[in-house]
């Protein structure tokens, strides 16, 4: 809610987590409005907006309370129970300001099958994956500006976390193209690398703000040609973000505080597959069995997706003594394997999911930007 309308400050809920379902108040204060009038200009004001809203997407309940404090209305949400890999929950709203149609767009993170769609790079231009959800998000987008935006060209500001913000970041590059990089304000959050292009950096409105410590952001790996569209801001500092993280949680941090560890998890990869065709067809045997870099990520998407089976808890075993076993080491770094095999959480607490975490954003946050 808004609890002071002269000073322009908001209340504004984040998820913590869902299992348990945990959440913060962030009080959030502007000398106008949230929005810069120069969208390409980073906003810090901007940014935490689009944190608590990207951070609140996972419960369409607390994301929808958190637009309509921000003023918006006609808020409508689309593929929240999605069963479809390539399809991205969102929420799209709208509000009028200085006679502006202004068109936020958040995108959900990942749920269920589209752990799938995660791993699936393709070899497009494009992260596969990404892109066909941008493709989905695109004309649901496309059909609320029809019933919206009749007669005017619309501002949009957009942003997601994790996959939301890897198909925020594609979906922005489209709007920019179309509209205008003025039209255009987007923050992406802990987004993994969406593109090949080498002409990123003319996307000047689109903010990815990233801990390189999390390992997400880092993959698919920039030795395949991988980055973002837009400004890479890093959230990494030297200061300890570890006492923020539990201010916010009340627990310890067991994520990762250099970025060094994934440096070599990410050297682990390019000795796997130097490239994208060798992810999907240089097999090594793994049990009985011969699999690929993506089967196996395969099988990491059926844990994280909770459709295990014999046959991928039988992979995670028997991967344990094959050239996949420093992988899988440090994917289940900080956790027991049982737990992560059988574990009722899509992402069991561990030091890659720590690292990931939206209390490690927050108070990375808050510890560079303030």
């Amino acid at each position: 809610m808004i609890i002071d309308s002269e000073k322009k400050e908001w209340l504004l809920r984040c998820q913590l987590s869902t299992s348990p379902r945990r959440s913060v108040l962030r009080r959030i204060t502007a000398a106008r409005d949230f929005l810069p009038d120069n969208s390409c200009f980073f906003s810090p004001t901007a940014c935490h907006v689009a944190a608590a809203l990207s951070m609140s997407a996972d419960d369409e309940k607390l994301l929808r309370d958190n637009l309509s404090a921000l003023g918006y209305g006609d808020i409508v949400t689309i593929a929240y129970e999605n069963t479809d890999r390539d399809k991205a929950g969102m929420c799209i709203a709208s509000r009028v300001r200085d006679d502006r149609l202004q068109i936020a767009v958040v995108l959900r993170g990942t749920s269920g099958d589209e752990w799938y769609s995660n791993f699936d790079v393709g070899y497009s231009a494009e992260h596969s994956g990404f892109a066909n959800a941008a493709d989905f998000a695109e004309l649901r987008l496309g059909d609320y500006v029809f019933t919206h935006a009749i007669g005017t060209e619309p501002e949009f500001f957009v942003t997601g976390y994790s996959r939301g913000g890897a198909v925020a970041n594609i979906l922005a590059k489209r709007l920019c193209d179309r509209y205008g990089l003025e039209r255009v304000c987007a923050y992406t959050f802990a987004s993994p690398s969406t593109t090949l292009s080498r002409r990123t950096n003319r996307y000047n409105s689109i903010f990815n703000l990233v801990r390189q410590e999390d390992l997400f952001t880092r993959v698919p790996p920039e030795g395949w040609g991988y980055t973002k569209y837009g400004k890479i801001i890093s959230l990494s500092h030297e200061d300890d973000m570890t006492a923020g993280y539990r201010r916010l949680t009340g627990e310890d941090y067991i994520g990762f505080t250099r970025q060094s560890a994934v440096d070599s998890f990410i050297a682990a990869v390019y000795d796997l597959a130097p490239n994208v065709n060798a992810y999907y067809r240089r097999r090594r045997q793994v049990g009985d069995r011969k699999l690929s870099l993506y089967e196996f990520m395969t099988s990491v998407a059926h844990m994280l997706s909770q459709n295990m089976d014999d046959d991928a808890a039988d992979i995670f075993l028997s991967a344990m003594m094959s050239d996949y076993a420093d992988l899988l080491n440090f994917l289940s770094s900080g956790a027991d394997l049982n737990d992560l095999i059988t574990s009722s959480s899509a992402i069991p607490k561990c030091s890659v999911a720590d690292s990931h975490s939206p209390a490690a954003y927050l108070a990375s946050l808050d510890a560079v930007i303030g």
